[in-house]
């Protein structure tokens, strides 16, 4: 049998370079303050059981999770980043599969629906913002890269022709995410992946909101009684409906610096190199969660925020019927903002 090979790797990178970071060093490098790190892993370090490098030498929860957030702030490969922490290829995808689902068990009620009081103060300060009374959240989706078809199916690959996976998200005020779905392919229009979300049948079921409450979202989506969407423009708008589209659009940009945010922070969610559908959904998932962590803990939002981010491949006007319930609403919006 062949002795392994000795392969030379930088050594305690965490300990002698890490250790030593100021605070905007630390920042800088990981994208996230260290007092949110210390944070996360203080929840879910007893999650992290030890990790062994091929050899007897553990990988600390800390190691780990530093490895983790450095994967996915950067878009540096698995080599480099194992290279950087002074371990294996194998090892530092075994350390991403155990922190996402360190963080999806630990984290997962971050990412919640608005309770009836969290409504009526998203409400207001939609309102006070932009006039537009009952706005509980702002719904968008946006195209994650892959760096390859999944299983060579070419319903991954979207209008732009890269293959990518659908991440539908409604955001509140704050920019916070109160829903995620994703694991659509690239070709799936926006439509199709609200109708087949839970999102949606909560929304016909009356389950998000009252009925004096919604949801509001691009020409890309149907109108509903719980999801409001701009006049499709057939050049024959009156004034008060441009106003009232235009006054939508305004307080739809929560929703591109969301995504801006998400991905301009956290950017391996630019390109995802994985190749198994729940790895990825799951690896997604998280990627939101920590977006949440970071406004919970007021955790420097402004400086990454990269709006030229969500750009949408298959953005069309919406294709289904409108529903009656929507378009009787809509009209009293209207009427209400003359």
């Amino acid at each position: 049998m062949m002795p392994r090979k000795h392969i030379p790797r930088i050594q305690d990178f965490v300990v002698e370079t890490v250790t030593m970071y100021s605070t905007d060093d630390f920042r800088t490098h990981f994208r996230l303050n260290r007092t949110t790190f210390e944070i996360i892993l203080n929840i879910i370090a007893p999650s992290l059981t030890a990790v062994h490098d091929g050899g007897k030498k553990e990988i600390t929860p800390e190691k780990q999770l530093l490895l983790f957030i450095w994967y996915l702030a950067n878009q540096e490969s698995m080599r480099e980043t194992g290279n950087l922490f002074g371990v294996s290829l194998s090892t530092v995808h075994k350390i991403v599969i155990k922190v996402t689902s360190a963080l999806k068990e630990g984290f997962l009620n971050v990412i919640q629906w608005l309770d009836p009081a969290a409504q009526n103060i998203t409400a207001q300060s939609f309102q006070l913002a932009s006039g537009f009374p009952g706005i509980i959240g702002v719904l968008d989706g946006t195209h994650i890269r892959l760096s390859s078809p999944i299983g060579g199916d070419s319903d991954y690959i979207n209008c732009k022709g890269y293959p990518s996976i659908q991440l539908q998200i409604v955001v509140d005020h704050n920019l916070k995410i109160i829903s995620a779905h994703t694991g659509w392919p690239g070709c799936a229009h926006d439509a199709r992946v609200l109708r087949n979300s839970t999102l949606f049948t909560r929304g016909e079921n009356g389950a998000l909101a009252p009925p004096n409450m919604h949801i509001i979202a691009d020409s890309a989506y149907p109108l509903k009684q719980w999801l409001i969407t701009p006049f499709r423009d057939n050049g024959h708008l009156s004034n008060q409906q441009k106003r009232f589209n235009l006054g939508l659009s305004s307080c739809r940009q929560i929703v591109e610096r969301a995504i801006g945010h998400l991905k301009g922070r956290f950017r391996r969610l630019r390109e995802i190199c994985f190749h198994d559908p729940e790895l990825i959904c799951s690896y997604i998932i998280v990627g939101c969660i920590m977006h949440n962590l970071c406004i919970i803990h007021d955790d420097d939002i402004e400086e990454f925020v990269d709006v030229h981010q969500n750009q949408h491949p298959n953005h069309y006007n919406n294709s289904f019927q409108n529903a009656y319930g929507g378009i009787q609403k809509r009209q009293q919006l209207l009427n209400m903002l003359r």
